[in-house]
């Protein structure tokens, strides 16, 4: 029997496709059938029930992959025990700009200088990005505000933090004067892309706004430091996190504009898939990051 047969049987049974199973492993789907049919022949039953919607996998398909999931559990214990007991191996997560700028730093610091040998892999994206890579298995654990539409997935909440709407210090009197006036229908409001929840405080706020209806569309950028430069330069207003420009505020860079319509808050989730049993690098992250 064929690691490489199993860990396609494992592929197709997570996601419940073939194509996606294939995509998943970079490999072509007639390989990802020709190793569940040959699986199948070796033993002797069938393991997955094909339709044209969908990929299930029958009584026996289900007590196997329960049995291929403990088996690949252990192959990550091994790997990750060497001759000196040290801690070794990947751990793949993923965050949005705002949790891997502010929040996750110091728990990498923390395990780079105790356990040198481990290897964390951080890529950043938006809350549906995120959750859709930890959904499919791209990543292990992903740091985001939640997302609807992810049933197989459980957000944790670590963080809750104000948003708040601010100006650069070159311009705040121009744009804090607009608002007392009520002239604003003309600034130039900058917010982040949809996908996030940024997006939504944003517009929510917006849309409550007497001069929404009157306000040209808002500037949408992808990334929340290009964000903080152009407000910093006074190019426009934005509503971004307190978090996110603590030292901007410090500093005399930035400077909140006061607003009679709340902004909300935004919480911020460890998002995990529902029973998932982790390694040794896993389970210490998480245990570092729920006590923090």
């Amino acid at each position: 029997m064929k690691v490489a047969h199993l860990e396609t049987f494992a592929k197709v049974a997570s996601t419940g496709s073939f194509t996606r199973a294939a995509h998943e492993l970079f490999s072509t789907q007639p390989t990802v059938t020709t190793h569940i049919q040959m699986l199948e022949q070796e033993l002797g039953c069938q393991l997955f029930r094909r339709s044209k919607k969908q990929v299930c996998l029958t009584e026996n398909g289900k007590n196997i992959y329960q049995k291929v999931e403990e088996i690949f559990q252990l192959i990550d214990t091994i790997k990750s025990i060497n001759v000196n007991n040290e801690l070794t191996g990947v751990l793949n997560i993923a965050a949005s700009s705002v949790m891997g700028s502010n929040f996750l730093p110091h728990v990498l610091q923390k395990i780079f200088s105790e356990h040198p040998k481990v290897n964390i892999q951080l890529r950043f994206g938006n809350s549906h990005s995120i959750a859709s890579w930890v959904d499919e298995g791209f990543v292990d654990i992903g740091f985001a505000p939640v997302s609807s539409g992810f049933p197989r997935l459980v957000f944790t909440p670590l963080l809750v933090e104000p948003c708040i709407l601010l100006a650069g210090c070159k311009k705040y009197e121009y744009y804090k004067e607009l608002f007392e006036s009520g002239r604003c229908a003309s600034t130039d409001f900058i917010i982040r892309e949809k996908g996030t929840k940024l997006y939504e405080v944003s517009m929510h706020w917006l849309k409550k706004q007497p001069f929404y209806t009157e306000t040209k569309p808002p500037h949408i950028l992808w990334n929340i430091e290009s964000i903080k430069n152009l407000v910093i330069e006074g190019s426009g207003i934005a509503i971004l996190p307190k978090c996110s420009v603590e030292r901007c505020l410090q500093h005399n860079l930035v400077q909140e504009i006061t607003s009679d319509i709340k902004l909300g808050d935004i919480t911020y989730c460890m998002i995990e898939r529902k029973n998932e049993h982790y390694n040794k690098i896993g389970s210490m992250f998480r245990e570092l990051l729920l006590n923090k």
